[in-house]
């Protein structure tokens, strides 16, 4: 019996950016190569870096008070040779650790993109496509600008001001530990700040990804938008929804652009601190200072005061990247934790793409499945957690193999979530489907990956998707195995009628535009069944396959399913197929149970719910 999956426990504790992007370090491994590249030249650059300020400590304390031209002219060279070796340095490290940031979001989308395909119908029910739109693109997209500009390059920032650090307590640690007496009140204030601006750009990436949704729900039914002149009322909402997510980015802006400009408050108190007591000490003014600069040793020279101000010009400028960054890395944790929350999302198990060739050959237990179901007490409900009604209420019945049986019966009976369980599209069923091998045995359906089954069992739905791609692209969808094959798409397009159409529209390669909207509803029709003729299946489900046509087209499409169903079991799900009448089988529903069971003319014998529904419209319409 399948049995419904475990339930979550309470709310997990949000987890931190560190973790969050530790958790991202599997995909940027596959790029290691790029990645140690970019980090190999981070210690070249850190040192050009410090020698510049030591070069021109050397010029004011040495070579212009000896009058020493030449040795100017050789500290300049080095001064230029080692301006040149860092920006070379920074312009390898950056295109390294980008193309690896860039192959990483590579990686990733095509990760979402596997993850996505996989998912169970549950999911696609409860969760909005503009909000999964947002999750596989401005998400990623926000991932990728801290990959480029942040989390990576952070690295550089946090050697060059470890290296800064050590240059300027070799040339006074005094002064040094004076400009660091603001270093408690920078880590509360980044601190702070980090809290503060992960939460809104969690609350931006909530308010784009909702504003996202209502979005394609809009544009996917702007038909009836514009029938019923709903577009001031969808106008007023989108702009609202727009509200939430400017005020979020509001307020990120105005903690971002107040963390930048403390940093540079920050950073130029640091150098009033460095003039107000390292001045006074350069003039032999020591006072109240005493020794702490170092002056009455002599060790602060006009040389070390300049390259102190360089040096805390420069440390506060990967400290002040390193604030900016840190907004950046907060808009990537509240995309990463977005982004996991999709791949944590259980999916469905599959056996092609998670084991290609798992069943290939006689290794595949559908192998001999003659066609026959065996329904056992079965029951369903779309709310694993029981919260909503059973949909179908201990169904029992039996499919023989080659035998059409119709299920028909009022809206909402359960008729088409019969045929959703039997395609593995929902899981979670409780009772017995079983399905007869050629050898007595059975396989329990839930025991089956989807895959495996959907080999063997297809559906044919009311409504048709068309992808705007060519007709022979909508029969094969893509399949090498019946691409590399024209005859069998050939053969099943005339097997279904439908070739000739395709010709007159060009063949094979005819556009039949978006969702089919270069072709009539019974041609688009025509094309699901070439589908399902391209590849054999051994039990076909038609969900009211011809509800959606006229009564002439009807006919046309009648004959194709007549052509679909030799040598197959069917199950027939329909309002209106003259199918049904000559079904070997009919199961009534009414409430998710089996009201009658029986063929057509022991039901209309029986003057019960089958014959109330055939008299009241269900036949074929008279014309």
């Amino acid at each position: 019996m399948a049995e419904s999956p475990p339930q979550s426990g309470a709310e997990k504790e949000k987890p931190s950016a560190l973790a969050l992007l530790r958790r991202f370090w599997p995909f940027a491994r596959r790029h290691k190569r790029w990645l140690l590249t970019g980090v190999a030249v981070i210690p070249l650059v850190a040192v050009m870096t410090t020698v510049r300020p030591l070069l021109v400590k050397e010029a004011v304390d040495v070579s212009i008070p000896a009058g020493d031209g030449r040795g100017l002219q050789r500290l300049a060279l080095l001064f230029m040779a080692a301006v040149v070796v860092e920006f070379v340095s920074m312009a390898l490290q950056v295109y390294a650790l980008q193309r690896a940031g860039h192959a990483s979001i590579y990686d990733l989308r095509t990760t979402i993109f596997r993850h996505v395909l996989c998912l169970p119908a549950r999911f696609y029910d409860k969760t909005p496509l503009g909000s999964l739109l947002s999750r596989s693109t401005s998400d990623v997209e926000a991932l990728g600008e801290t990959l480029s500009f942040g989390v990576f390059t952070i690295l550089t920032d946090v050697v060059m001001i470890g290296a800064i650090l050590t240059s300027m307590f070799a040339l006074s640690w005094q002064l040094t530990l004076i400009s660091l007496s603001v270093a408690p009140l920078l880590f509360v204030l980044v601190r702070w700040f980090s809290t503060t601006l992960r939460g809104l750009q969690l609350e931006i990436r909530r308010a784009q990804g909702v504003q996202s949704g209502y979005l394609t729900e809009q544009l996917s039914g702007i038909g009836v938008v514009q029938l019923y002149a709903h577009e001031a009322h969808a106008r007023s909402t989108y702009e609202a929804l727009g509200e939430r997510y400017l005020r979020a980015t509001k307020l990120a802006n105005i903690f971002d652009s107040l963390l930048y400009s403390l940093m540079d408050g920050i950073s130029a108190f640091c150098v009033a601190l460095l003039l107000y007591f390292g001045a006074p000490a350069l003039l032999g003014d020591v006072g109240a200072f005493g020794d702490l600069a170092g002056a009455s040793s002599g060790a602060l020279t006009l040389g070390t005061l300049f390259a102190f101000a360089s040096y805390l010009q420069r440390v506060f400028v990967p400290i002040r990247e390193f604030s900016s960054k840190l907004a950046t890395i907060q808009r990537a944790a509240a995309s990463l934790e977005r982004i996991f929350g999709l791949l944590d999302t259980p999916r469905e198990a599959r056996s092609e793409l998670d084991h290609p060739g798992e069943f290939d050959g006689a290794e595949d237990p559908l192998a001999r499945w003659t066609g026959a179901v065996r329904v056992r007490n079965l029951r369903f409900s779309y709310d694993y957690e029981g919260g909503a009604p059973e949909v179908l209420r201990g169904l029992d019945f039996e499919i023989e193999a080659g035998e059409v049986v119709a299920v028909v019966g009022r809206t909402g009976s359960g008729k088409t979530s019969l045929g959703r369980i039997l395609t593995q599209l929902y899981d979670g069923y409780h009772g017995h489907v079983e399905l007869l091998l050629d050898d007595g045995t059975s396989v329990e359906l839930a025991e089956l990956p989807p895959d495996l089954v959907r080999r063997r069992l297809l559906m044919v739905q009311q409504d048709v998707f068309l992808f705007d791609e060519s007709a022979g692209f909508n029969v094969t969808l893509g399949e090498l195995e019946l691409e590399g094959d024209p005859g069998r798409v050939e053969r099943a397009l005339e097997t279904v009628q439908a070739a000739e159409f395709v010709r007159e529209r060009g063949g094979h390669e005819a556009a039949v535009g978006e969702r089919g909207g270069n072709l009539s509803v019974g041609e688009a029709q025509l094309l699901a069944f070439a589908r399902v003729a391209a590849r054999s299946p051994t039990m076909l489900i038609l969900d009211e396959a011809t509800a959606s046509v006229d009564s002439l087209t009807e006919q046309r499409v009648q004959e194709a399913i007549e052509r679909l169903l030799e040598g197959r079991s069917v199950l027939v799900i329909a309002h209106r197929l003259s199918t049904v009448r000559h079904a070997d089988k009919i199961i009534v529903l009414a409430d998710g149970e089996i009201a009658e069971l029986g063929d057509h003319e022991t039901l209309m014998a029986n003057e019960g719910l089958y014959a109330d529904l055939y008299r009241s419209g269900f036949a074929e319409d008279p014309e």
